[in-house]
């Protein structure tokens, strides 16, 4: 073996879980924008796009790039602003002096500490011959945005937002009005942003109820991978691994990843795996093609929850809907027998059955389905102004849910990997679409 070879652990390469690194491919536009926010003080960022599309991944690339330190709030369905303001001092770790005797004997210098706020690290509990301090967390006060744009910007540090899109409807008002407090604070501490991690649409959500605040943010849109940046994350995983995927399998794995590098890495993991390989090789070890169908097999086994749960949410019935709950437009959508459809296709579609139906509101009903709160299920093509399922797992679910009425059967699995298959070849055309000319290679069964 090239002693000069590194070795790198699998886990290290092909990470579905976590941001990637040794892996990372660079998106030049993408990178360039983010780039230029980063520099101009006073920019808010929000940087948004499909789920498992790598958002999170090039913006901590670019962080650590630049050197910029961060604290980072992890949102969660039903956070209020208040929720995410405390977590933020909660890591700031911020305490205020609750108690002092012979205070003339022992004086905080700064700005911050002159008005009793004062950071952990600044000042400890303690006595100093007759001083006595005694401290309390900040967070057992009311907080406000603005007292938390000073302890961010004092130590040097930006605000990352996760998953923004999860918070409250009710608040998002308020988070564009805390964006343009941490701008305002900008003219104090030059390096003091927001940035916020989101679904689709995230940044229209928060100009929509700010307008000030539009020449204010950076909207930073990651699309969906083309099939060649795709490859490339193969190809850097076997020159890592010293391994080598056929032709054949390389191309599955990108078509049925569907632009979202988080599936061409669970898919590649899963390969290696299946052929024990776990480290770098010493000599290159060719991945066996007939272990395609056996990761296949494993990743719908280890997602099958998550598939039910997605179709679960997508179908979830809040008002009641004649003809036009949300699973009777998926049966609609899958009846049309189309890779991708049209509003008027649609439209037409249902009127074929009820000539009463108007479907006023149907552009607004699928475009719900492009939403976090329905899994994004469906993606929008703007080129041909048309909609399609957003990866071949989620479509081949949706008809089997609709044909078995027990997911949970033998059948509906087996089911489930045909239907797969056939919506392996259907794919190719949506795909090329989005991303031009490529070639897929042989798709006959392994």
């Amino acid at each position: 073996m090239d002693q000069k070879r590194k070795i790198y652990k699998l886990e290290e390469i092909f990470t579905p879980s976590k941001p990637a690194d040794v892996t990372f491919v660079a998106r030049n536009e993408i990178n360039k924008r983010i780039d230029r926010a980063l520099r101009t003080s006073g920019k808010q960022i929000i940087i948004y796009g499909f789920s498992g599309v790598g958002k999170t991944t090039l913006l901590f690339k670019k962080l650590k790039e630049f050197e910029i330190n961060y604290i980072k709030t992890s949102c969660i369905s039903g956070m209020t602003i208040q929720d995410i303001i405390i977590d933020a001092f909660n890591q700031l770790d911020v305490y205020y002096p609750h108690q002092k005797e012979n205070v003339e004997s022992n004086t905080v210098g700064g700005n911050l500490e002159a008005s009793f706020w004062i950071l952990k690290a600044g000042l400890k509990a303690e006595t100093k011959g007759d001083a006595k301090v005694s401290q309390k967390r900040v967070v057992e006060l009311p907080t406000t945005p603005q007292t938390l744009a000073k302890f961010i910007g004092s130590k040097e540090l930006v605000w990352v937002i996760e998953d923004f899109h999860k918070i409250e409807e009710s608040h998002k008002k308020q988070m564009a009005q805390i964006m343009k407090v941490f701008m305002d604070a900008s003219t104090e501490f030059s390096n003091l942003k927001i940035i916020a991690i989101g679904a689709v649409n995230s940044a229209r959500e928060v100009v929509q109820y700010d307008s000030e605040m539009r020449s204010r943010i950076s909207e930073i849109e990651v699309p969906l991978m083309s099939h060649d940046t795709l490859k490339r994350i193969i190809e850097t995983g076997e020159r890592l691994l010293n391994i080598k995927f056929s032709e054949n399998v390389t191309n599955r794995i990108v078509t049925y990843s569907s632009g979202l590098p988080a599936v061409t890495h669970q898919l590649c993991l899963l390969l290696c795996e299946l052929d024990e390989i776990f480290k770098t090789q010493s000599s290159q070890k060719r991945i066996q093609a007939q272990k395609f169908n056996e990761a296949m097999d494993e990743y719908l086994e280890e997602n099958s929850d998550s598939l039910k749960a997605i179709f679960e949410q997508a179908t979830k019935v809040v008002h009641p809907r004649k003809n036009e709950n949300p699973l009777d437009l998926l049966g609609y959508i899958v009846t049309l027998g189309k890779d991708n459809f049209s509003i008027l296709e649609l439209k037409e579609s249902i009127q074929n059955g009820n000539v009463n139906y108007k479907g006023n509101n149907l552009r607004k009903y699928i475009e719900e389905f492009t939403q976090p709160e329905r899994s994004e299920i469906l993606r929008f093509n703007a080129n041909h102004n048309t909609y399609y399922f957003s990866n071949p797992f989620i479509k081949a679910y949706v008809q089997c849910s609709l044909k078995i009425e027990n997911p949970k059967a033998i059948e509906f699995k087996q089911d489930f990997k045909n239907v797969l298959k056939e919506e392996l070849i259907l794919a190719q055309r949506v795909f090329k679409d989005d991303f031009g000319d490529f070639d897929f290679g042989d798709f006959e069964d392994l």
